[in-house]
């Protein structure tokens, strides 16, 4: 056990670029020992492709389901002499697996639209890849050596005459069938026929078709790229069957020679249960994997929804044509001219339609009325099944996660599960048909999207809550409270300048000027002293940077953002901010409304830009990434019962265990009572 420890260990300390490094990686594992590893949603893992050599398949359970998708490899020649490959699902392209498992992973993106499927949680092997082949391959043999025991069984009976017997109908069915110029050759007895269809290069063998046989009886023979009919069948069939052969005849063969066609082949009396067999069809491999439709990349993605439209139905076509060597990438014609012609039938064709009233019927949006946290469907790697709040053992455990992950790293997960949750990141068709819109940030300014409103503030408190967890809870010394409110400082600065998440940014901010933190003036006056340039920027930079965000004021945003803030938005909609009492009261509203039209009117621009951070290298950990979703916040402050309880209630008794904690650390002054 200790090699194979050592074995697998060195795999793992490969390149990150090396796709055996990463142990969600299994080899050679089959479709079923894979299944067997995938035990919830989410769960997934990468294999050898076992009908495609090269190939790699990606294997996940969603909804309660086994999927497989086959991971589509482009092949981009641009030069004579070079070449590189991609790889996709159906949208973005990377330049090796690991790569494009981050991109998911991190960025909550769906496999396909058709399915909606999430990969969250990776099935890491426990044994060296050499292992997992060999036992792979030792499963086969014995399976298929178990298959037929009463066929084995009479071949000891009658070795010799049954055998020779057998081979001379064949090479007798197949002399026989053959016409016009083409030699027969007795070297390829025994052999499936080369195809020359593009895509039939790797059917796998003795597989039935699922298409329909042709009748046997007819005297049409198959041509071109349909599938070649393999003469190391042992299934039995009728001998009135034979007439039409053991193979089949191609383009090259004949078939319009005006010959007639070869009498059937007479079955001998002496071997009565030995007949000649016809081969079963192949199968194409692309049936055993849930299918992927490859989107055209945006960088060339024409202008014009029926020029995109056409290009997409050209990429399709090409794409399943060609199945994962996408040559037609080397070179793109110019088409502007034929492009605005299509163009322009196509505004003509919508002018028509308005006008006569034919095909089209507008979808009237969903009002969704219940919250997309699913307390009863989280699985936790880190709490246990029905904790109690704030258990010190998950508390710690949280601690040395923190204390050992950078303030860009954490920032980075936050801003993974924030652009789920508001429905930047990850949004399905399905979902935009229901919303009406392509991004919650359009959503939420809208009257149907109040429940994703009440979620995107559910969130933001909680997160605020968890900070001031973090700080309130450290009793060691204060000092070491002091170097807490130095680390969450310092996060909420990562999430402005690296993140881009104003977001989650106003959430730390809102955690750092909670009562219970303010009052704290001893861990205060620490920070300024043992952390004085986190003290300035709190004080002189972030504090004014946020008054300014709530007043709408988007002058001080510079750069490029994944996602704004809309927590002003977001109250003043549910009717959770007096605005109008305020001395500025019109003014603010005009600016609020202004914020939120910029937001909505760039949503593309912060979806764009979150994919792009999201994608950019950075490894997720599944743990971190655990801890910053709502439902985990939700059973580790009130519990596995106390979760499902009212907002309001909730709230109520959670702020009075801050306010007892806060009092225990620094016991209130005269002046406090």
């Amino acid at each position: 056990m200790d090699s194979l420890k050592k074995e697998l260990e060195e795999e793992l300390k490969l390149s990150t670029d090396d796709i055996r490094s990463h142990a969600w990686y299994h080899g050679q594992l089959q479709r079923e020992g894979a299944e067997e590893l995938l035990k919830n949603d989410g769960d997934f893992l990468v294999r050898d492709s076992s009908t495609s050599g090269g190939d790699y398949v990606l294997s996940c359970m969603w909804k309660k389901q086994y999927m497989h998708f086959k991971i589509i490899r482009i092949v981009l020649r641009p030069k004579q002499g070079y070449s590189r490959e991609l790889f996709q699902f159906e949208n973005d392209q990377f330049d090796n697996i690991a790569a494009l498992v981050r991109f998911h992973v991190g960025g909550r993106r769906p496999i396909s639209q058709a399915s909606g499927a999430v990969i969250t949680h990776p099935v890491t092997r426990t044994l060296p890849l050499r292992v997992i082949n060999e036992r792979q391959a030792e499963r086969s043999s014995s399976t298929s050596s178990s298959a037929a025991p009463h066929r084995s069984g009479e071949k000891g009976k009658r070795r010799s005459l049954s055998s020779t017997h057998m081979d001379m109908l064949q090479v007798n069915s197949y002399n026989l069938l053959r016409s016009g110029s083409q030699p027969a050759n007795l070297e390829t007895i025994g052999r499936p026929l080369l195809q020359s269809a593009q895509s039939d290069s790797n059917l796998r063998p003795a597989v039935p078709q699922s298409t329909p046989a042709q009748d046997p009886l007819s005297p049409v023979f198959r041509t071109g790229s349909d599938p070649l009919l393999s003469p190391g069948s042992t299934h039995s069939h009728n001998p009135s069957q034979l007439a039409t052969g053991g193979c089949t005849l191609r383009g090259s063969d004949g078939q319009l020679h005006s010959r007639a066609p070869p009498k059937p082949i007479r079955v001998s009396t002496l071997f009565p249960g030995n007949s000649p067999t016809i081969p079963r069809i192949e199968l194409n491999p692309a049936s055993l994997y849930d299918e992927l439709v490859p989107q055209i990349p945006q960088s060339t993605m024409p202008k014009g929804p029926a020029a995109r439209l056409r290009a997409q139905e050209k990429w399709t076509s090409r794409a399943r044509i060609t199945e994962t060597s996408f040559a037609f990438l080397e070179a793109q014609r110019d088409e502007e001219e034929q492009e605005a012609e299509v163009e322009k039938k196509e505004r003509d064709r919508v002018t028509e339609v308005v006008r006569n009233g034919d095909d089209w019927r507008f979808l009237r949006p969903e009002t969704e009325t219940t919250s997309s946290f699913r307390l009863d469907a989280f699985r936790s790697l880190l709490l246990p099944d029905n904790n109690r709040p704030l258990e010190q053992s998950v508390l710690h455990s949280l601690k040395e996660l923190f204390a050992r992950t950078d303030a860009n790293t954490t920032a980075l997960h936050m801003l993974s599960v924030d652009c789920q949750v508001a429905r930047v990141t990850g949004v399905t068709e399905e979902q935009k048909r229901m919303m009406g819109v392509n991004s919650g940030l359009e959503l939420i300014t809208l009257p149907h999207g109040s429940q994703l409103r009440q979620d995107l503030l559910e969130r933001h408190h909680l997160l605020a809550l968890g900070v001031a967890v973090d700080v309130l809870g450290c009793t060691s010394s204060v000092n070491q409270r002091a170097l807490v409110l130095h680390k969450a400082i310092q996060l909420a600065q990562a999430l402005r300048s690296t993140a881009h998440d104003l977001y989650a940014f106003s959430a730390i901010m809102k955690a750092l000027e909670l009562p219970q933190l303010t009052r704290l003036e001893m861990t205060w006056r620490v920070l300024r002293r043992n952390h004085t340039e986190s003290a300035v920027m709190f004080e002189k930079t972030l504090k004014p940077f946020m008054k300014a965000l709530n007043e709408g004021d988007e002058s001080v945003v510079s750069g490029p953002l994944s996602l704004p803030h809309m927590v002003p938005l977001l109250k003043l909609m549910e009717g959770e901010d007096g605005v109008e009492n305020s001395e500025r009261g019109c003014q603010l509203l005009y600016s609020i409304l202004q914020s939120s039209r910029h937001t909505a009117n760039h949503a593309n621009d912060y979806q764009q830009h979150a994919h792009a951070l999201l994608s950019a290298g950075w490894e997720p950990i599944p743990e971190l990434l655990e801890v910053f979703h709502t439902e985990f916040a939700m059973r580790l402050f009130w519990g596995h019962a106390g979760a499902e309880a009212g907002r309001k209630e909730r709230y109520e008794k959670f702020d009075k265990i801050l306010t007892i904690l806060s009092n225990k650390l620094e016991p209130a002054q005269p002046s406090e009572l």
